[in-house]
């Protein structure tokens, strides 16, 4: 999540934890600052944020120094840490100063290691805070393979994507195999790494295969169900010509395919992360465009040819699974 915010070079000579009162005027030497922070905060590990802050008007002006420090993120209104730092650093017109710091150890000492959801914002800047969801993992050594299905709607999955997390919610109830294969893969890492290689806009983004190229280890019945492909269903790939062929593939709908309904397996919903997904499509517009252009010059090109689908939609820049992360589930996080 990515906001931006304009701190006056008066900002220094605030009170601790007051506001302006008003929307920030912009003066000849004024700095925009653009931070961004994850929307899920997740039990051990990184929680990255990051802040932009450029030089606007004229002339240099004076930023404190704090905020290049955890001091300068609230949370739940209040300083992460004292704000210690003393003195300014200017600030050049057009110069940027950039900040990526990882706040998840000052986060566990302010809770005293019992986190829950807060409210982060970052300095006194007036803008509306980032509502940030605690997702806690769950006890090691859990077999998913054999979990009764009453027990499976307890966790949740979540990608983390090169282009943001990506929330997922599971289905036991319609395909309980689906969803144990699901969370067995996605703990033990065998998603970590692999590429979203196949995305068509307006239709769905597909991933699954292990980036070690490592066989999945299991093939899977199908689970027809009355769920339908609506955008943000997590589904089964299979074979076109063996509805009993899914394995470790998934694609996630980008927008409603009805046309796939009592077809495919649906196991869950993206729960948050739709963003991330359209970050998918994007990566191939360029491709589609380029395609449409020739096609409408009627210039002679294969379509059906395997190797011209699979370039075309390849995401570019690749989207990835940095790593697949089972996570405890309730039943309050879906509503919201």
């Amino acid at each position: 999540m990515i906001h931006a915010i304009l701190i006056p070079a008066a900002i220094a000579s605030l009170a601790l934890g007051s506001a302006p009162s008003a929307e920030p005027v912009q003066k000849k030497g004024d700095y925009v600052a653009t931070f961004s922070a994850p929307s899920l905060f997740i039990e051990g590990e990184p929680y990255r944020v990051s802040v932009d802050i450029v030089g606007v008007g004229d002339k240099p002006c004076q930023m404190p120094a704090w905020l290049l420090t955890p001091a300068s993120w609230l949370v739940n209104n209040k300083p992460l840490i004292r704000r210690e730092a003393e003195g300014n650093i200017e600030v050049e017109p057009g110069q940027t100063i950039s900040m990526t710091i990882d706040l998840a150890e000052r986060i566990n000492e302010r809770f005293d290691g019992d986190t829950i959801d807060f409210r982060l914002s970052f300095a006194e800047s007036g803008v509306d805070p980032i509502d940030v969801i605690y997702l806690g993992l769950p006890e090691r050594g859990i077999n998913f393979e054999e979990l009764p299905k009453e027990q499976l709607g307890n966790y949740h999955v979540v990608l983390q994507t090169t282009g943001g997390a990506i929330w997922l919610e599971m289905w036991p109830d319609v395909a309980p195999n689906h969803v144990r294969n699901f969370l067995d893969l996605a703990s033990k890492g065998f998603y970590d790494g692999s590429p979203f290689y196949r995305v068509i806009p307006l239709f769905m983004v597909q991933g699954g295969r292990a980036a070690s190229g490592e066989a999945a280890p299991r093939k899977l019945d199908a689970e027809f169900n009355s769920r339908n492909h609506d955008a943000g269903v997590l589904s089964a790939a299979r074979l076109p010509n063996d509805i009993n062929s899914a394995t470790s593939e998934f694609f996630i709908v980008h927008r409603n395919a009805p046309h796939l309904n009592g077809k495919y397996s649906a196991f869950g919903k993206l729960i948050s992360g739709m963003d991330a997904v359209d970050k998918m499509v994007t990566g191939v517009e360029v491709q589609y465009a380029l395609k449409n252009r020739l096609l409408d010059k009627q210039v002679r090109i294969d379509t059906n040819n395997p190797f011209f689908d699979m370039e075309v939609n390849r995401p570019n820049p690749p989207q990835v699974i940095t790593q697949a992360l089972v996570v405890k589930g309730t039943k309050s996080r879906p509503a919201k």
